[in-house]
């Protein structure tokens, strides 16, 4: 895949700042109850133990460095959005967080003994470059671990709105380079080769799958109209009458869904780790 322009790249990462900075307290919310469930084997992917140094990489709302710190690491987090930044750091005050921009990390080379990036991977203009700029903030011998979701049709979250998306022939959103792939390291392979060209050994992939419930298709829709930021971006872009069919689409999709109380959406995603050398 052909890498983004300088401009283009600036283009995607300041929507992707713009957006999340938005969205810090409806991502929290709604989204963060997903993606807790990978720092638990995010930390054992990179073998975190007591008074290491470990760096948060697109940190978000601060869970994993939080859970890092609690399980007696020295935790840093880092995100683009200063919103996000904001919550993290007065959601876990003990724990520092920095705004900082993923190729360039405010540390020294071999600054940490663990890296860790949880579902920021497919966020970046730039991956291999954002990547290199992790390797170089950890020491050798020290492990990273990138967690990222599985194809659409295991990640029933952000599976329905694409779908929905794309039965409408919906237009992408205008600030989202048509060159960027939210998609591409739901394949294993590339992902895998995203480590190992960065120089990462031993790299393992783990997938992991659960199931996520919430009460009804109202909740789904806003919730993740209030978190995606590329995809509730491609539909709240839209004129209200598109709005209006990529919703009946995804609504019809979403009741295949119901059990009991609610809806019972299955999740799958993969922890990619390695060490330094």
């Amino acid at each position: 895949m052909a890498a983004l322009s300088s401009a283009e790249a600036e283009r995607f990462r300041s929507f992707e700042r713009r957006r999340h900075d938005e969205m810090a307290q409806s991502y929290h919310d709604f989204f963060s109850p997903i993606t807790l469930h990978a720092i638990a084997p995010m930390l054992k992917a990179v073998r975190l133990a007591r008074g290491q140094r470990l760096l948060d990489v697109a940190s978000g709302p601060g869970a994993l460095a939080a859970a890092a710190a609690q399980a007696g690491a020295r935790a840093v987090g880092t995100d683009l959005s200063p919103k996000m930044v904001e919550l993290a750091a007065r959601t876990y005050p003990d724990v520092e967080f920095r705004v900082a921009e993923v190729e360039h990390l405010p540390f020294a080379d071999g600054a940490f003994d663990a890296v860790a990036c949880n579902f920021g991977i497919g966020h970046f203009p730039n991956p291999e470059a954002s990547v290199a700029e992790c390797m170089r903030v950890l020491k050798c011998g020290g492990h990273m671990a990138l967690a990222w979701w599985e194809a659409p049709d295991k990640q029933r979250v952000q599976g329905l709105f694409r779908e929905a998306i794309a039965e409408i022939g919906a237009k992408p959103p205008p600030d989202v380079p048509v060159g960027n792939s939210m998609l591409r390291f739901t394949d294993a392979g590339e992902l895998r080769k995203l480590l190992e060209d960065t120089g990462l050994t031993g790299v393992v992939l783990e997938g992991i799958t659960i199931t996520h419930v919430v009460p009804d298709i109202e909740t789904l829709w806003c919730g993740g109209l209030g978190s995606m930021a590329v995809t509730a971006s491609a539909v709240t872009n839209q004129d209200a009458t598109t709005q209006a069919a990529i919703r009946g689409a995804f609504e019809r999709r979403a009741a295949a869904y119901k059990a009991g109380k609610g809806l019972a959406l299955p999740v799958s995603f993969r922890i990619a780790s390695g060490s330094k050398p």
